[in-house]
């Protein structure tokens, strides 16, 4: 864990859960987190145990350039990061077991920014293990970001957050790397797409 905002709903969340493995969602209160609200999202899992967006703040869907209430949680990344995306947040919103995902940002014109996203678990009304309440921290944020939508991540390294241990610590531990979606892929982005008039075009699909 890096970013500043991370430390921060990662410790509001250790205060809430107290001695549970994941505190309730009734337990977060948004006037805590004020100043991180416009970053943090809130997901659930549907029937199909695929994760969507229930709540979403308004810097991460400007950043997307797009409402993401509704959505796939796995459709932020790029193709070949779809799965193992799902899989992650799943992971940590049935398992109760924090995570910190290290991202790459790849903008519509071909731009990247660096990002860090923790996903923490909560229980709903049930009780049960379902849902996550997660927070994207962009970088050092370039001039474009809000402006240049975010169209795909790409994620270059994973933590499993032990609980047991003092969030201080959490800087130093054991990144998984991932490997990149491929070499440059941010230049292969920009080969696939070409100018008419004021679009952009984006070549893709099957070719047969």
């Amino acid at each position: 864990m890096k970013h500043k905002n991370s430390f921060e709903l990662f410790e509001y969340w250790t205060e809430k859960r107290g001695k549970r493995a994941a505190p309730s969602r009734i337990d977060i209160e948004p006037a805590d987190i004020r100043t991180l609200l416009p970053n943090v999202f809130i997901c659930d899992l549907a029937a199909d145990n695929q994760l969507n967006f229930r709540l979403a703040g308004t810097a991460l869907c400007a950043l997307h350039g797009r409402e993401l209430k509704g959505s796939s949680f796995a459709s932020l990344w790029l193709a070949d990061g779809v799965r193992n995306a799902g899989r992650t947040g799943a992971s940590v919103a049935t398992g109760a077991t924090p995570a910190v995902m290290s991202l790459d940002c790849l903008s519509q014109g071909g731009r990247v920014a660096q990002a860090e996203m923790l996903l923490l678990p909560i229980t709903g009304p049930s009780g049960l293990n379902d849902r996550l309440i997660g927070l994207l921290s962009v970088f050092d944020a370039p001039y474009w970001i809000g402006h240049e939508p975010v169209v795909g991540l790409s994620t270059t390294g994973i933590r499993f957050i032990d609980q047991s241990r003092n969030p201080v610590f959490l800087a130093n531990r054991p990144e998984v790397r991932m490997q990149a979606s491929s070499p440059n892929f941010a230049n292969g982005f920009n080969a696939n797409r070409k100018k008419v008039a004021h679009l952009v075009v984006l070549d893709g699909g099957r070719r047969d």
